[in-house]
């Protein structure tokens, strides 16, 4: 009976649990860890399973998208141009893009200036692709302005629907 006795105060319990209850406790147990599991996807769950899923959009584009063009970089550039201009930024600078292959596209900075949120300045380059060019939408400081992405896909649309004709 002393050793009986021994045995009971080393048997290790789990919590919130009962000797004759093992199913109840791992019942609880795998709650538990589901609750935590959902817990941790954090308070957006569906864009938690868009970066999980390929493929998976729920909106348009977005920072750091590849943003394919059906018109050269120079063109990209001049269309960037207007639509900047219309939208409250400006041109600061354009440029060619070189690497050790050559030419690889055109730079272009934009700058707005706001009465909230003060001057802000976003820097990118349209890449040449044999489709085109293509140009990565930016959200605090490189690639297209995520703002301006619907104008100024809307006016290369038009642009290249105007050339068709």
């Amino acid at each position: 009976m002393h050793h009986a006795l021994r045995l009971t105060l080393y048997a290790p319990r789990f919590p919130y649990c009962w000797p004759d209850m093992t199913i109840l406790c791992m019942t609880r147990i795998f709650f538990l860890l589901l609750s935590v599991s959902l817990f941790s996807l954090g308070c957006n769950p569906v864009r938690t399973v868009k970066s999980v899923v390929p493929g998976l959009k729920t909106s348009g584009m977005e920072a750091g998208d590849k943003l394919q063009l059906n018109v050269s970089p120079d063109e990209a550039v001049k269309i960037l141009d207007e639509v900047a201009a219309q939208n409250g930024w400006y041109m600061v600078s354009v440029g060619d893009q070189q690497d050790m292959q050559g030419h690889r596209g055109k730079y272009f900075r934009l700058e707005t200036d706001r009465f909230i949120g003060g001057r802000q300045q976003m820097a990118g380059v349209f890449f040449s692709d044999p489709a085109g060019s293509y140009v990565m939408i930016g959200k605090s400081d490189t690639g297209l302005p995520e703002e301006l992405v619907p104008a100024f896909v809307a006016a290369v649309r038009q642009q290249s629907g105007a050339a068709a004709e």
